[in-house]
C-alpha cells in the first residue's frame, strides 16, 4: 500500500504509518513441504529385521514423503505374528522420528506373482487386513497414504482372486474401521473408487471419504497401462472402467478431497504423442501430490531433458523441476494491502494467496500473520485462517487485524498436529515464513 494511514490508539493519536511493500515475486525452485513432492520406495520383509544403520544412508534428507512397502508373503497362510507386527512398527517409527510423512503398502507378492504368494482363502487376508489395520490406527500421525488392499502383483490391486466388488467391499471396510487421524486410502484405478462408493452413483459431485488414487502407470500408455477404459461416461455404467478423457475429468473432481500419486511410465508408443506441455497439464488434471523420483528412470531423465516452453520464471526450466515444485499444492502471495483496522491502533490487513501446485492440501493447518519487531522479538500475532480444503488453482483472501507496530511481517503456516512448517513460494524468512513487508511510523 503506498499511501497513509493514522493510528487511532490511545496516546499515539496523529501518528501517521506506512506499510512498504515486499516483492511478492514466485521464486524458481522446489519448496520442502510437508505430505507432497517426490518419494523414494523402502522395501521391507514383516519375516527379517531390517538394518536400521545401512537404512539410514539410504535415506533422502530432501524429501518429506517415504513409500514403506512391506512383504508379508511368508504369513501367506497364517496369521502374523507378535515379531512380524512388532518389527513393522519398529520400521514405521524409524521414519517417524525422521519426521517423513509415510505411504504404506502392505504386499504379498514383489515379483508378480500374486496368484501363487496370496493366500488361499479370502478369510486370510481380511485377518491380514484387520491386524495392519491395528497398526494404521496406532501410526495414523504419521501416515498419510495406505496405498492398496494387500492384494495383486506388488500389491498393485490386479492379476489377483479377490478383487471383486464384494470382497473389496470387505476389505476397504475392514481397512476403514481402523483407519484415523489424517490417514487415506488409495486405490489402484478409479474404477474401484467408484465400485467401492456405488451410494454416489448418480450426484453430480463426489462426496469426499478420504480414499483417493495411485497410479503407477502415469503414460505408460493412452491408458495408463490398463488405468483406463474405452467406453464414454455418458454410456457406461457407473462401476466400469471410462476411457481416459473421462477418467481424467472424474479425477480432477476427486482430487479436490483426498491425494493421488504414483510413478511414471515410459511407453515407447505414447511417448511419442507426449509434450511438455501436455504432460504438466495432465499431472495437474490428475491432481497429483506425490510421484516416485527413482522409477521410471527413462522418462524422469527425458523431463530433465525436455525445456517447458513457457514465460516467466520457469522459462528455459526443465520440466524435471517444473514438475517437481508443483507436485501437491504451492502457495503463492500474490498481494497485500494495509488499511485502518475497525479497533484504534490497529492495522488491518489483506493477503491474497493462491495454490499453484497440482493438488490440494488435505490436512489441518492455520495460518498466521505474525509481526517481528525491530529486536527480534514478535509483537504481534493474528489469525489469518485455515487451510485444509484449499484447491489447486484456488485463490484465498486473508484478512485480520493487528496492533500497529513497527515491525516487519511474516505469514506464517503451521501443521496442527506437529507444528511442521508449511512454506511458501514467494522470500521467505530463516524460518520459512514468507515476507510480506514493513509496517512503520512515519
Amino acid at each position: 500500500m503506498k499511501g497513509l494511514f493514522h493510528k487511532l490508539g490511545l496516546g499515539m493519536s496523529g501518528k501517521k504509518w506506512r506499510f512498504h511493500k515486499a516483492d511478492y515475486s514466485e521464486v524458481a525452485e522446489d519448496i520442502s513441504n510437508p505430505v507432497r513432492g517426490w518419494y523414494q520406495i523402502h522395501t521391507f520383509q514383516a519375516a527379517k529385521e531390517p538394518d536400521f544403520d545401512e537404512l539410514e544412508w539410504c535415506l533422502n534428507r530432501n524429501d518429506t514423503l517415504a513409500l514403506v512397502l512391506i512383504d508379508i508373503g511368508e504369513y501367506r497362510e497364517r496369521d502374523l505374528d507378535e515379531e512380524a507386527l512388532g518389527r513393522i512398527c519398529r520400521i514405521l517409527e524409524f521414519f517417524s522420528e525422521r519426521r517423513y510423512d509415510l505411504i504404506l503398502r502392505v504386499v504379498y507378492d514383489r515379483e508378480g506373482r500374486a496368484m501363487e504368494r496370496e493366500p488361499f482363502f479370502f478369510s486370510q487376508v481380511l485377518s491380514h487386513l484387520r491386524q495392519i489395520g491395528g497398526v494404521l490406527e496406532r501410526y495414523a500421525s504419521c501416515i498419510f497414504v495406505y496405498q492398496g488392499m494387500l492384494v495383486g502383483n506388488w500389491g498393485e490391486m490386479h492379476t489377483s482372486r479377490f478383487l471383486s466388488e464384494d470382497k473389496m467391499a470387505q476389505m476397504a471396510e475392514a481397512l476403514r474401521y481402523y483407519r484415523c487421524g489424517e490417514t487415506y486410502l488409495a486405490v489402484r484405478r478409479p474404477v474401484y473408487w467408484r465400485m467401492l462408493q456405488m451410494n454416489q452413483n448418480g450426484r453430480r459431485e463426489v462426496v469426499p471419504n478420504r480414499m483417493g488414487l495411485f497410479d503407477d502407470g502415469m503414460f505408460g500408455s493412452e491408458s495408463h497401462l490398463g488405468t483406463f477404459g474405452q467406453e464414454n461416461r455418458e454410456t457406461a455404467a457407473w462401476d466400469s472402467p471410462w476411457k481416459r478423457e473421462d477418467e481424467l475429468a472424474f479425477e480432477t473432481e476427486l482430487g479436490q478431497y483426498a491425494p493421488s500419486g504414483g510413478e511414471a511410465v515410459y511407453g515407447s508408443e505414447f511417448q511419442r504423442e507426449l509434450t511438455p506441455e501436455k504432460v504438466i497439464a495432465d499431472l495437474r488434471r490428475m491432481q497429483v501430490t506425490y510421484l516416485n523420483r527413482i522409477h521410471d528412470g527413462k522418462v524422469l531423465d527425458i523431463w530433465r531433458q525436455c525445456k517447458y516452453s513457457t514465460e516467466g520464471i520457469w522459462a528455459g526450466k526443465s520440466v524435471y523441476d517444473y514438475v517437481g515444485a508443483h507436485l501437491g499444492y504451492r502457495f503463492l502471495v500474490r498481494k497485500v494491502t494495509a488499511s485502518p483496522g475497525k479497533g484504534g491502533g490497529q492495522c488491518h490487513m489483506e493477503i491474497l494467496v493462491e495454490n499453484v501446485g497440482f493438488g490440494s492440501f488435505y490436512q489441518e493447518a492455520a495460518l498466521l500473520l505474525v509481526c517481528v519487531g525491530d529486536d527480534g522479538q514478535v509483537c504481534a500475532r493474528a489469525a489469518a485462517g485455515e487451510m485444509k480444503g484449499w484447491c489447486a488453482g484456488e485463490k484465498r483472501l486473508l484478512a485480520c487485524d493487528v496492533e500497529l507496530c513497527n515491525c516487519e511481517m511474516r505469514l506464517e503456516a503451521e501443521r496442527k498436529r506437529d507444528g511442521a512448517r508449511i512454506r511458501f513460494a514467494n522470500a521467505s524468512d530463516e524460518e520459512g515464513r514468507a515476507v510480506l513487508g514493513r509496517l512503520s511510523a512515519v
